[in-house]
Order: structure tokens, then C-alpha cells, then sequence
């Protein structure tokens, strides 16, 4: 099945993963590096996030945050950030799916904005983080052209 894998320093990636349940979830604990848990930031995604990440010390993931944020037309990164690596599958009934194109190419978009906003940065970099971050948010939450 097509998911992304969003690695907290890289891009998003397209990836495949079996179709098969058991092997889904050995295959998303060995990418993930430990036990997956399901978030839930669209009706029709799934970011799956290790289930320790936090407190494993695993570095924030600003493209999955902004990610979630931009699903959820909020800033979820005001009160929590995602760390580690995070994949992304579709969802169908609570369970993984493939991925529709165009829930990939809204997390490529965001992968874009955060590579701009990071190149950018390295001629007239932000004041703080806190003000680098609402960059980011005011950009995956503006509205597009249709």
C-alpha cells in the first residue's frame, strides 16, 4: 500500500508497506523504531507515530507537525509537537489504507513549505524558534487556490 514516511531532518519519502495486518505492524515498529500508535489528524489518514518518541528523546518532526496542523486547520504544534520518524497511511474503518494521492501531495506541499522556510532562514533567520514556528503555521494554513 503507498504511505510517506516523514523523518524529523529529511523529506517525505513514498513508501510501500504490505497489505497484510500482522506484517504491517512488525514492518511500521521496525520503521518507526517502537511500538506504533495510530494519531489521528484526517478522517481519511492515519500518521502513525512511535509510541515513546518523547520521552525516548527523539527529535521533533516539524513537517508531520505542521502535517497535522494544517489537517486539522490548527496549530496543534501550540500545545504538543510530534518527534521521531512518522508514517503516513491512509485510513479505512480505524485500519491502514492506501494513500490517496492527494493526502500525499498535501503532505509533499508541507514538506515543501518547511524545506523553503529552513532554506530561507539561512540568509535572515527568525528571532526564535517560537517565531520560526508560526512562520510555518501561517504558511500550511493559508488558504490555496483551487
Amino acid at each position: 500500500m503507498l504511505a510517506l514516511q516523514i523523518d524529523p531532518a529529511g523529506p517525505v519519502d513514498e513508501i510501500e508497506l504490505p497489505d497484510d495486518p500482522a506484517l504491517l505492524r512488525r514492518v511500521l515498529t521496525t520503521r518507526l523504531g517502537g511500538s506504533p500508535d495510530p494519531g489521528y489528524y484526517h478522517r481519511r489518514a492515519l500518521m502513525w507515530l512511535h509510541g515513546n518518541a518523547a520521552n525516548e528523546g527523539l527529535p521533533p518532526n516539524v513537517v508531520a507537525t505542521a502535517l497535522a496542523s494544517a489537517w486539522r486547520g490548527m496549530d496543534i504544534g501550540a500545545s504538543y509537537f510530534l518527534h521521531g520518524r512518522v508514517i503516513v497511511t491512509g485510513a479505512a474503518d480505524g485500519d491502514a489504507d492506501h494513500l490517496e494521492e492527494k493526502l500525499a501531495g498535501q503532505a509533499r506541499e508541507v514538506g515543501q513549505v518547511v524545506a523553503d522556510r529552513t532554506l530561507a532562514w539561512r540568509t535572515a533567520p527568525p528571532a526564535s524558534n517560537e517565531a520560526a514556528w508560526e512562520e510555518i503555521v501561517r504558511a500550511v494554513l493559508a488558504p490555496r487556490p483551487l
